[in-house]
């Protein structure tokens, strides 16, 4: 028997940040696979999908399994799960004063409960207490601009009165080389570089009966913010090593990314709004000051450990932000795949035979509840399929195990699978 490492067992209340970002989606996949795998009406294909996915033709010694594989995996692949801002919700949960989706409209409102805005950012709406939704809605600044922009991650170093936006880029060949090129053009640093050039009144603060507009720079210095930073983070190269600028010249798109910094280096000359004081455009670099506001503004590309560097002023490896590693995806998606094809095939599979030995064995209850209750600890789990295996055996019939896998292995699998879901 082997332990799995599973997330979805462990008490959720004495999680960290970085952990509750997997355990919620994950829990919610989980319980998905369960119902894959304990009730056929879970997924159903018609007739016409079952001609095209060759159900139909499939040899009948496989056609269940092949269902249950269509079926378990099509749902996977269709569920978003978190995956697609993992990395981000990953770095804004990492250190308090880094914040998620940060939209320029919303800039006055994080910079003045940043915590709040950071709460939102990782949990949604959702995840907020009713004190803080009233914040949101009694909050003070309007947004009267028409470019409204959107940022994946920001910080703001309180002691060097700067701000940091980052776009994140999970790895170089991620996007396209127009998603690339636009970054510095017309999105994200482009809008933002067009408020400082324009220079017209965006916000508008409302206070003690009195109202006073701002422009994107005012509104900066108005909360003590001297420096703005914007980059875009690129993390890996296509070996899942820390991303580099030679790794982005090989496999990514660097060039894309050069055009678009050559044509906002030249929309900073040409607007005669900006003194330039450094220029890298190798390394894809600018430093710049704003003449009206006196403001210094820093551009680039980052590469790997240069993001974490830059986001929180310490070099963190990034190869760290993928540490987590936890079985239960790739262990109760195989699990749901092998019980649904038994279900399909027999009409039953170990999990509804455990579930069903559950109401009528008080011990197996117990040893189960102290599975559970020890976070899935390998003794706990042992003592369980041990029990079974010397009282039950009978009633788990060797066709409804893997053919790879001893009974007692694949029944420990399966009740780490159900605990996991159940915990």
């Amino acid at each position: 028997m082997k332990k799995r490492n599973m997330l979805c067992i462990k008490r959720k209340e004495s999680l960290d940040v970085g952990h509750l970002i997997l355990y919620n989606p994950y829990k919610n996949i989980l319980s998905n696979f369960m119902e894959l795998a304990t009730k056929k009406e879970a997924k159903d294909f018609d007739p016409v999908a079952k001609v095209y996915h060759g159900l139909l033709s499939a040899p009948p010694e496989i056609r269940e399994y092949y269902e249950a594989l269509l079926g378990v995996t099509s749902y996977y692949q269709a569920s978003k799960g978190g995956r697609g801002r993992y990395i981000e919700k990953k770095l804004a949960s990492s250190f308090e004063f880094c914040s998620l989706d940060v939209k320029l409209s919303q800039i006055p409102f994080w910079l003045t409960y940043p915590a709040i805005h950071r709460k939102k950012g990782i949990f949604t709406l959702q995840g907020l207490s009713a004190s803080e939704k009233k914040s949101i809605r009694r909050f003070h600044w309007d947004w009267i601009g028409e470019k409204d922009e959107e940022t994946d991650l920001g910080s703001v170093i309180k002691n060097e009165k700067v701000m940091v936006l980052m776009e994140i880029k999970n790895r170089v060949d991620s996007g396209g080389t127009a998603a690339r090129r636009e970054i510095w053009t017309s999105q994200k640093f482009g809008v933002i570089l067009d408020h400082l050039i324009e220079d017209k009144k965006i916000y508008r603060k409302h206070e003690e009966g009195e109202v006073k507009d701002f422009t994107f720079a005012e509104m900066l210095l108005h909360f003590d913010i001297h420096h703005l930073e914007m980059y875009i983070g690129i993390l890996f190269d296509i070996t899942d090593s820390p991303a580099s600028i030679d790794a982005d010249k090989r496999n990514g798109f660097y060039s894309s990314s050069k055009e678009g910094f050559n044509y906002l280096l030249s929309k900073m000359r040409d607007s005669k709004k900006f003194d330039i004081i450094d220029v890298d455009d190798e390394k894809l670099q600018v430093e710049v000051r704003h003449r009206l506001s006196g403001i210094t503004i820093k551009c680039g590309a980052l590469y790997g450990d240069e993001v974490t560097e830059k986001l929180f002023r310490q070099r963190t490896p990034v190869s760290d932000l993928l540490l987590l590693r936890y079985d239960d995806i790739w262990l109760s998606q195989l699990i749901a795949i092998s019980e649904r094809a038994n279900l399909l095939k027999y009409g039953k599979n170990y999990t509804i035979i455990f579930r069903n030995l559950l109401i009528k064995d008080w011990n197996v209850r117990k040893l189960y509840d102290e599975f559970i209750t020890s976070e899935g600890s390998e003794e706990a789990l042992n003592n369980l399929v041990e029990y079974i295996i010397k009282k039950h055996s009978e009633i788990f019939p060797s066709e409804l195990c893997s053919p790879s896998t001893e009974k007692d292995e694949y029944l420990a699998d399966v009740i780490q699978f159900l605990g996991a879901v159940e915990a």
